[in-house]
């Protein structure tokens, strides 16, 4: 109980005394929306939680902790056409270790492009693209490492462009109730611009670096994994710290499972175990208030999962709803 007073505390004195500013206009933009129903009902805080095919995003460090087979497909709808979606799928690998691969995709529809005279020249594509492989390995039950390989494309209209970024990431277990989170991404991304396909020998180009962005954070497993409260902290470049914060409680429920008995071939005891199956979350996303909401079913050794998330509007934007669909084998 003292320690979920004290993360409780931590939370909200923090939030009380959270500034954080935009960055619009650096590359790599459309990798800073977060994705994922739970990571973002819970205010974007999940450095430290990272977990299944969603890791690889957060931090890769966390898949190290997870070796199973897990599939995640995300949507999220924005405001003025936008849309984001997530696909990603992990799984173990030897040496108690674990791979993932995952691909996001940004982009905006019914741009109506003007000529020089303000005719009208059709519709304007605008699509961004990441294709990511990640690699983790705990070292033991208390510590993992990991990194992510990113390969980033964008278009608009005739223009294209491209870069190669790395992610590196580490991941602490304490005691099974804290969880610590440390990620440093887009290391090396750098974006090269040419706009001779719009204007010939009158083109230009240049180079759109991406900033460095470090995460920070920290999280608890409380009342027998119940309760999950989460901080993060982000530095990127030359803004201020930004900061994000969430919660989520689940409801659990007891089932059974077969074992094979570990002295005897052959032979399966019956083994209880807690599952969870419904969790309501919130969080701040930079001062703006973030909720959802998971219902998750478990079949065998399958289990499913479809999560929902509710962000209030930035800065005039209107709000927007993420869905997601997970199975873990």
């Amino acid at each position: 109980m003292r320690k979920t007073i004290f993360f409780a505390l931590v939370i909200s004195l923090i939030a009380v005394n959270a500034y954080s500013d935009e960055d619009a206009g650096l590359g790599g933009q459309f990798l800073r929306n977060g994705i994922g129903a739970r990571p973002l009902g819970m205010g974007g805080a999940y450095t430290a939680i990272a977990e299944g095919p969603e890791a690889t995003y957060y931090n890769p460090a966390g898949l190290g902790f997870n070796l199973r087979l897990g599939i995640s497909l995300s949507y999220k709808s924005m405001s003025l056409d936008r849309h984001l979606s997530h696909a990603a799928i992990s799984f173990p690998i030897r040496n108690e270790a674990a791979m993932a691969a995952s691909w996001v995709n940004a982009g905006v529809g019914n741009v109506t492009g003007h000529g020089a005279s303000q005719q009208l020249a059709g519709k304007i594509d605008n699509n961004q693209n990441a294709f990511a492989v990640s690699f983790a390995k705990a070292i033991n039950n208390t510590f993992a490492f990991g990194g992510t390989l990113r390969y980033l494309q964008e278009k608009f209209d005739n223009l294209d462009a491209f870069a190669i970024g790395v992610d590196l990431g580490a991941k602490a277990r304490i005691k099974k109730v804290i969880l610590v989170g440390l990620t440093a991404q887009n290391l090396g991304s750098t974006m090269r611009w040419d706009s001779g396909n719009y204007w010939g020998d009158g083109g230009s180009s240049y180079n759109d670096e991406f900033p460095v962005v470090v995460r920070f954070g920290l999280a608890g497993n409380l009342l027998n994994d119940k309760f999950v409260p989460a901080i993060d902290f982000e530095k990127s470049g030359k803004m201020a710290v930004r900061f994000r914060a969430g919660a989520e409680y689940w409801l659990t429920k007891r089932l059974t499972k077969q074992v094979e008995d570990e002295y005897e071939e052959g032979k399966f005891n019956a083994v209880e175990y807690s599952s969870r199956w419904a969790g309501l979350r919130m969080g701040i996303d930079r001062g703006n208030l973030t909720f959802g909401a998971s219902y998750a079913y478990v079949l065998k050794n399958t289990s499913m999962a479809i999560e929902y998330a509710f962000l209030v509007g930035q800065q005039g934007t209107s709000a927007s709803h993420i869905f997601t669909l997970k199975v873990g084998l």
